[in-house]
Parts: C-alpha cells; sequence; structure tokens
C-alpha cells in the first residue's frame, strides 16, 4: 500500500529537537569566540575613566574643572565613532559643556558650567581612557622563594 503524499512529508520532515540542538550549539561556539576576541583586546589595553565635578550656589556665574589626563593613557573613543568617549552631566538650572577653546583632548580638557539659578548646581565631566602601559600580564609569574 501506497503512502499518501501528507504521510510521506511528515516522513521526510526533521526532528526539530535536532534543529534546536543545533541552534543551541552554534550560540555557544558563537559565544566562546566572542569570549575570545574580546579577553584579546583586554589584554592589550585597560579602559578606566577619570572625572571631575563642580559645586556651586545660586548666583555663581561660571565654574570650570580640569578632567586629569592618566599617564600612560589616551582618550577613548566611543566604540563605533570618532568622538572621544565623554559625558558631560549636571544638576540644578545651569548648562554645561566641555570647553571647546580650553580642550584638545590630549593634554588638556576642560569642562565648564554657566551661571546657577536655583539653589544649588553641580556639574561633572567624565572622560573614558585607554590605558596600554597599566595592564597587569595575563600570566603572573609566582614569586621567588
Amino acid at each position: 500500500m501506497k503512502d499518501s503524499p501528507q504521510t510521506a512529508l511528515l516522513e521526510i520532515e526533521p526532528n526539530s529537537r535536532f534543529y534546536i540542538s543545533l541552534f543551541i550549539g552554534i550560540f555557544f561556539i558563537s559565544a566562546i569566540f566572542l569570549t575570545a576576541g574580546l579577553s584579546r583586546a583586554a589584554e592589550s589595553q585597560s579602559r578606566t575613566e577619570s572625572n571631575c565635578t563642580i559645586g556651586m550656589a545660586k548666583g555663581e556665574k561660571k565654574a570650570e574643572c580640569n578632567v586629569p589626563i592618566l599617564s600612560g593613557c589616551t582618550v577613548a573613543q566611543f566604540p563605533g565613532y570618532d568622538e572621544p568617549w565623554a559625558e558631560a552631566s549636571k544638576g540644578g538650572a545651569t548648562s554645561c559643556k566641555f570647553d571647546p577653546e580650553k580642550t584638545n583632548w590630549k593634554t588638556s580638557i576642560v569642562g565648564t558650567c554657566e551661571a546657577c539659578k536655583t539653589e544649588q548646581c553641580t556639574g561633572r565631566f567624565t572622560v573614558m581612557f585607554n590605558c596600554a602601559d597599566n595592564v597587569p600580564s595575563a600570566s603572573p609569574a609566582f614569586p621567588q622563594q
């Protein structure tokens, strides 16, 4: 007796458990390769941040602060962008930004906040750095006895 076309299709159709297992296997293999690539990048440089904070009282016209540039470090770029990885934030009725005339991102990073119109205002300037010289060895030697 011949099988009907519907029965033949069901017999040819692959087992869904196989595809689920295949998908999970590919996912884990991809995760392993991604993690290995990230760890190699982490071995070549470390990333840290430096910041400065301004505190102002009502009526103060302007304030500025210098973000310390860490020794052996360069300003990081936000992944996928050509701009420095930096953020200016504020609290209270003021406006804060990196000063384009005093900031060159290599030797000087200056943040400024304009007049404070509330009882208190704050400004915070944060910059991410790549530090190749500060990376500890991936496999430190045991101390000599």
